[in-house]
């Protein structure tokens, strides 16, 4: 074993211990009624009225006062809270605005982190990670250590500035699953991936207030809303798992009987190194070998999002990108979560978006993932 496979393998190794394969449950205890409204997050970001619960982590950079940005212009922000949802915090005397940034005061209750917390060069114990440059590390926590420094936002964007470089738009690539939802027929879905489809650092998945359902479940509960068809679902993604695990055991889908595969893919593969065109090759066989004994299953492949790019993880995760691109056809749709993650780092912090602060989404990222794959089946028009 060379240095860095070594190296990557006690980074994953870390993380294993505190990844759990997906809830089997539907939803996971039903808690967050007394919290969210599923209909309000599944509003796509790009066209909703009103943004709920966007999460910012305010970072201090030298001797400026903490702050963070929000994703959008904002007409009127209307709660700024804990990531819990329990504590709401107060203009002014919390936090003041300046344009799409929201600035922590002085005499603030929030959480933050100063920017010498997040890289550094003194390992500490339980709570770090090798970094991507020798010598450093980036911190990291399966636990709550990074979730609880975030903070929710609630705001009425403005419409009127900026523009978005693409938008969402069904898919016609599902003729099968689009019929099955149309007639209200039923419709099996089957989740295939690592720790990020098992919902890892979900609020739901942690059990901690306001308990989101994971992505997956967040994307069959829209179906179900907007289709009212009996559709089932298994979740068979493990953490810490590849392509090539996929590959192997791919007979547990198998025996699903599948209408729809939702692979997921690509993080760890990235991490280790996979050369792009032996992992696409991987995909390919997964999707072959399902379609070998069930004919009518369709599939959705996701691009993977991006690692913490300070962190040992960040490799070749964006080099995926493009030979998955190219697999679509004819029952095959991608959903593009590379392209979507790379958009959002160019506004927001990687720290807004993760839940273990190298390679796992927190609530907020999740609704992404959640809205990027509806939308392969559910128009949403652009409001201005």
């Amino acid at each position: 074993m060379n240095g860095t496979t070594s190296l990557l393998s006690l980074a994953l190794i870390g993380m294993a211990c505190h990844i759990a394969q997906a809830q089997p449950a539907d939803t996971l205890d039903r808690h967050w009624p007394a919290y969210i409204s599923l209909d309000d997050y599944m509003v796509p970001f790009l066209v909703a009225d009103t943004i709920h619960d966007e999460t910012i982590t305010f970072i201090q950079d030298g001797h400026a006062l903490p702050n963070g940005n929000l994703l959008f212009p904002a007409k009127a922000i209307l709660s700024v809270r804990d990531v819990y949802l329990d504590r709401q915090y107060e203009e002014g005397k919390d936090w003041i605005r300046s344009g799409q940034r929201i600035i922590r005061t002085d005499s603030s209750r929030m959480p933050y982190f100063r920017k010498e917390e997040l890289v550094y060069t003194q390992e500490k114990k339980g709570i770090s990670q090798p970094g991507k440059l020798s010598g450093t590390f980036v911190l990291f926590s399966e636990q709550e250590l990074i979730r609880s420094r975030q903070i929710a936002v609630t705001y009425i964007p403005d419409r009127t500035q900026g523009s978005y470089p693409k938008q969402l738009h069904p898919s016609d690539k599902l003729p099968q699953t689009t019929e099955k939802l149309a007639r209200k027929q039923p419709l099996h879905v089957v989740f295939w991936g690592n720790s990020i489809e098992t919902g890892a650092n979900s609020s739901g998945f942690m059990h901690v207030p306001p308990f989101m359902p994971n992505w997956a479940q967040l994307f069959v509960y829209q179906l179900r809303r907007q289709f009212d068809g009996p559709i089932s679902f298994a979740n068979l993604a493990v953490g810490g798992k590849t392509a090539d695990w996929g590959l192997q055991e791919i007979s547990q889908v198998i025996e699903q009987q599948p209408d729809l595969v939702v692979i997921g893919f690509g993080m760890n593969d990235g991490t280790f190194r996979i050369p792009a065109d032996t992992f696409t090759n991987r995909i390919k066989q997964i999707v072959h070998r399902v379609r070998n004994l069930q004919p009518h299953c369709e599939f959705i492949v996701i691009t993977p999002m991006l690692a913490n790019p300070n962190a040992v993880q960040d490799q070749l995760q964006y080099e995926y990108r493009q030979p998955l691109l190219a697999l679509e056809t004819k029952g095959v749709a991608i959903a593009d979560m590379t392209y979507w993650h790379r958009w959002l780092l160019t506004h927001k912090s990687y720290q807004d978006m993760t839940g273990n602060n190298i390679n796992h989404p927190n609530d907020y990222l999740a609704r992404w993932y959640a809205q990027v794959l509806s939308a392969l089946f559910i128009p949403y028009s652009t409001k201005n």
